[in-house]
């Protein structure tokens, strides 16, 4: 028996004295490496880059980075080492944003079409940072495809043994659920870049207060942005705390330059 196979087994054993939450996160940090985090996120990637259509406006595409940029910079702080790409995904009714494992993040022009400022669009961004800080689904693919797919990458076999896996991955990724726990941590990332990028961290607050009212109206295409991210009350007062904590009066949202670069979406 390999040493991976003994590093499952240990990992197995510590799953029956401890919680879900922190379960998930040995074997994220057991099964994968940052190395393999970002050779999974390729795969994902490619498939994702092969079923979804990215938005063909540079001028977007780079607007975007732009924003993202010192959020980054912050994040780095946190988690060194990880390469963040950024794509606008063609689909003007989706109003979602997601995290693949290491540092690939999609956002749909859908929800560009959504926020009403930088400062809601840099919230969100923010948010899935987080959750690629706090290798979120790189600890939930570990805890769902353990045996059957991340002992192979483990392993060193051949990529193309989890090729279907992967596929399945890359479909769920835009709905993934994640625990109350990550959300929080993702929650406390956001509010914690937006500030220190300079922007207004009320940005978040009032996206996700926007998600509440849209939710359960005629418009279901918040639907699948709900389900990955469900704008709780609980969240919404969790951050409203967070942002009191910091004592953060204001920030730049840039209004006026965020409705003018994403006006050809509204055309």
């Amino acid at each position: 028996m390999g040493i991976a196979h003994w590093i499952i087994l240990a990992v197995i054993s510590l799953s029956q004295l401890s919680s879900c939450v922190s379960v998930r996160r040995e074997l994220g940090s057991v099964l994968i490496s940052d190395k393999t985090e970002y050779q999974l996120g390729q795969q994902v990637a490619a498939q994702i880059d092969s079923t979804q259509k990215k938005l063909a406006n540079e001028r977007i595409q780079r607007y975007v980075q732009q924003i993202a940029a010192p959020l980054v910079q912050r994040a780095l702080k946190d988690r060194p080492g990880v390469v963040y790409r950024f794509t606008v995904l063609d689909d003007p009714r989706q109003i979602n944003a997601f995290a693949a494992p290491g540092g690939f993040l999609y956002v749909y022009s859908g929800l560009l079409l959504a926020a009403d400022d930088e400062a809601e669009l840099a919230g969100v961004l923010a948010h899935e940072i987080g959750h690629i800080v706090g290798r979120h689904s790189a600890n939930q693919l570990a805890a769902q495809f353990g045996i059957q797919l991340l002992t192979t990458i483990a392993l060193g076999e051949e990529a193309s043994q989890g090729a279907a896996e992967i596929t399945q991955i890359a479909a769920q990724l835009g709905s993934a659920r994640f625990s109350r726990d990550d959300e929080r941590e993702a929650d406390k990332y956001g509010v914690k870049y937006t500030i220190d990028a300079g922007y207004d961290p009320a940005g978040l607050l009032s996206f996700f207060e926007k998600l509440k009212k849209l939710e359960g109206g005629k418009r279901n295409d918040v639907d699948k942005l709900l389900s990955s991210h469900p704008a709780t009350d609980e969240r919404i007062r969790d951050i409203e705390a967070r942002i009191a904590q910091y004592k953060a009066q204001g920030g730049k949202n840039n209004r006026e330059r965020f409705l003018r670069e994403t006006a050809v979406l509204r055309r």
